[in-house]
């Protein structure tokens, strides 16, 4: 008699679904979509664990094989359709991969805008291939790396700007920690100052979280430690930071501010390189002609321990002109 037969490629959704339900924290939202032929087989919502629904949403585009072999680390998916890439890029969600072994019920994710910014899509063929690391696997730590991942995505607009302005900008903070630092402590930061150290921290912060996966204390803090410190020494309050206080919060967020822009101009210059040269190609086209040798291992010597006194007498002309002195032997000092 002839009847219907449930194929294995249904009954292997079927399975691979289930798998993923059963990885995610129950917390989580779920959501099929019925109509799969377009690259988008789930959107899932994340639940922080006070339960509300914040509209954290990504897009999954589930695959899944009776059995997953790796090599150096990395499964490949072929032949997904440049029509299909296209689409997951013009989503207003971040879209992830999920790629699940049938036989150990493991399940491994992608992220498919970083990849698109590291190139891996470059070129014009009609399909492309998805890299899957085994390292991003849906444990319980490689799903602490996928919410990371999705916050990232979620916040790109800002974390790029972040990157742009800071990369443009760090050569002005050597000047103005030195400024700060010949100050004596009981001197109060100009407007100026306050509202550039401002601008220097806020990116700090951002580049920390997202680059180097490091919280930090909000600025406020500082304003806080500043009002105190009043209090304490019954000086007059003051809207900006006395110099005490802008030294210690210089002193806070200078190593980790340089390891950011270390990892930025890494982005911008090498790994995400194609992106940003399309994305940003005046920041891009100075960097390649003014590279930022303020970087090398003698910055806390010059600006920070003021140890090259004679060199920086006056700091504020370093604003208005080019640091050359070290150009004869870039080639060796750009990435220290």
């Amino acid at each position: 008699m002839d009847l219907p037969k449930r194929v294995e490629q249904h009954v292997s959704e079927k399975r691979s679904l289930t798998i993923i339900k059963d990885t995610l924290p129950e917390s989580w939202v779920v959501r099929e979509i019925s109509e799969r032929d377009y690259g988008v087989d789930l959107y899932v919502e994340i639940v922080e664990d006070d339960g509300l629904l914040r509209g954290d949403m990504i897009a999954i585009q589930l695959k899944s094989t009776k059995e997953l072999k790796f090599k150096d680390g990395r499964i490949v998916l072929r032949g997904v359709k440049r029509s299909t890439l296209n689409y997951w890029l013009s989503l207003p969600v971040p879209v992830f991969v999920i790629m699940v072994c049938l036989k150990t019920r493991y399940s491994f994710w992608a992220n498919i805008d970083s990849l698109n910014r590291q190139g891996a899509f470059a070129g014009k063929t009609k399909t492309v291939i998805v890299n899957i690391r085994r390292y991003d696997g849906c444990s319980i730590r490689g799903t602490q790396r996928f919410v990371y991942e999705y916050q990232k995505e979620k916040n790109w607009t800002i974390i790029e700007n972040a990157i742009e302005k800071s990369l443009m900008l760090y050569n002005t903070l050597g000047p103005l920690v030195l400024m700060c630092r010949r100050k004596h402590d009981s001197e109060r930061s100009s407007t100026t100052i306050q509202y550039l150290v401002n601008q220097h921290y806020e990116y700090f912060r951002i580049l920390a979280k997202y680059l180097l996966g490091k919280d930090t204390e909000p600025i406020d803090i500082w304003y806080k430690k500043n009002h105190e410190h009043c209090k304490e020494t019954k000086i007059e309050s003051s809207p900006t930071l006395y110099m005490k206080i802008m030294k210690n919060m210089l002193s806070y967020m200078l190593r980790n501010y340089r390891d950011c822009i270390i990892v930025a101009y890494e982005l911008v210059t090498q790994d995400q390189a194609h992106y940003f040269s399309e994305r940003f190609p005046n920041l891009c086209t100075h960097l390649k002609y003014r590279p930022h040798t303020f970087l090398a291992e003698d910055w806390y010597a010059r600006f920070h321990f003021d140890e090259y006194e004679s060199e920086t007498q006056f700091p504020e002309l370093l604003y208005f002109k080019d640091f050359d002195e070290l150009d004869d032997i870039l080639p060796d000092i750009i990435n220290t």
